[in-house]
């Protein structure tokens, strides 16, 4: 994938499946993976970017991040609108992912090869449990901050209230949008979730 913009944009769930081999990058240099990529996280990958190819002429460095602080994306504005010509920068996030207007503008876009149905496994799960099984899934979820989990649910949300009509759509629909947001507390979102999604047998 010679040809591509500098900045590469990769949707896959789960970011650590990707195969970044697959999409044409068999040397990489740097290939992190970050639950939450902040504002520090961007500053160093900042400086990494501007240094020269240890070998050969061009680095590739990559990225997987289950979620983008919107600090950090600020941050990352002014290198991906000018890149050193001998860095090739390679973000690899979930597939619900919502990227600032500003800086997706800024991407090539790639789309991976996972699969809808397998992304969205733990909300078939969800889907069919009764309230108080939910509301059990969120408590152990959140223990184990198991932030796949929450995305498996958003991404299957998103699907869910473009397909169905549910007498809850519009505050479904809201949950939707705003799970995994800045801000958002993601747990009173899940537990809302919970009690406001119909049980489907």
């Amino acid at each position: 994938m010679d040809n591509y913009h500098h900045a590469l944009l990769v949707r896959h769930s789960p970011v650590t499946e990707f195969d970044i081999k697959s999409a044409g990058f068999v040397d990489v240099q740097q290939d992190s993976y970050f639950e939450k990529f902040g504002i520090n996280d961007a500053r160093e990958l900042v400086a990494a970017a501007n240094n020269l190819p240890a070998t050969g002429d061009v680095q590739n460095l990559a990225v997987r991040a289950d979620f983008i602080t919107l600090e950090a994306q600020n941050a990352l504005l002014k290198i991906l609108e000018e890149p050193p010509a001998t860095t090739r920068i390679i973000f690899v996030v979930p597939t619900a992912f919502q990227v600032l207007p500003t800086l997706m503008s800024r991407f090539s876009v790639f789309s991976g090869k996972s699969s809808l149905e397998e992304s969205t496994e733990a909300f078939k799960v969800f889907l069919t449990s009764s309230y108080a099984e939910r509301i059990q899934a969120v408590e152990v979820a959140a223990k184990k901050k198991d932030v796949g989990w929450q995305q498996s649910i958003k991404q299957g949300l998103l699907n869910y209230v473009s397909t169905k009509k549910s007498d809850n759509l519009r505050e479904l629909e809201y949950i939707a949008s705003h799970l995994l947001t800045r801000g958002a507390s993601n747990k009173f979102l899940l537990e809302h979730l919970a009690l406001t999604l119909p049980v489907s047998g």
